[in-house]
């Protein structure tokens, strides 16, 4: 997400538009202003060395929010995520879940270019999945369910909240498709080639018999 809150001034700014430090925090990074951190330095309050980072220059990897070049020799745009980069390992390793999936999903559905409003739907997703139960997986295809499926338009302003309305709808809508395919895994295609038919004409007889089209009836009722 590109906003972050400076760890020397406590403000929230956008590191996508002003020049930032990244400090390792486990798994995860802190943030300050370039120029906060160089204040700190100069007054001796930070003894810490950090490089400063030029947003014109310098993207964030999207998986591990990492500063890098996009010209980097581990680095690669990722496809369909409108100008995203990532390290060539990150890529490899994600998504490694179904909530990573969504994230992607959830991008470019809603065609996010920047990474200031799709957090917040996952977050309202995050909310659905822990109220009612479901799983993400399952929400990304009643997502998928609702706009490809049933052709409503997409606005993203409305959020993800249409989930849990169209979430059995969907499920039943694949669980169908899912038993149609079964059904088909069963059937030996080569029983449905044509094939040539001989007909052989009889000789006009006058006894008419009885056709039985509910035979297997009869044989019920004799039971």
């Amino acid at each position: 997400m590109a906003t972050v809150t400076c760890k020397y001034c406590g403000k929230k700014f956008n590191r996508e538009k002003e020049p930032y430090i990244q400090i390792p925090a486990g798994t995860r990074f802190r943030y300050g202003h370039g120029q906060c951190y160089l204040d700190a330095v100069n007054s001796g309050k930070e003894k810490e060395i950090y490089e400063v980072y030029d947003p014109a220059k310098f993207v964030n990897c999207f998986w591990c929010s990492k500063a890098m070049l996009p010209s980097d020799n581990d680095v690669i745009e990722l496809p369909n995520l409108f100008g995203r980069y990532a390290h060539k390992k990150c890529a490899e390793e994600h998504p490694k879940d179904d909530r990573e999936k969504m994230i992607i999903y959830l991008i470019q559905l809603y065609k996010f270019k920047d990474d200031m409003s799709w957090p917040r739907l996952l977050q309202q997703a995050e909310t659905i999945a822990k109220d009612y139960k479901f799983t993400y997986s399952g929400m990304t295809k009643a997502l998928e369910y609702f706009y490809r499926v049933k052709k409503n338009p997409i606005d993203k302003t409305k959020g993800v909240g249409i989930i849990p309305y169209v979430y059995k709808q969907a499920y039943d809508y694949y669980y169908g498709l899912w038993l149609a395919a079964e059904e088909n895994k069963k059937k030996n295609l080569s029983e449905y080639i044509p094939k040539d038919i001989v007909v052989e004409i009889k000789s006009p007889q006058r006894k008419i018999e009885k056709r039985q089209l509910f035979s297997f009836l009869d044989e019920e009722d004799n039971e």
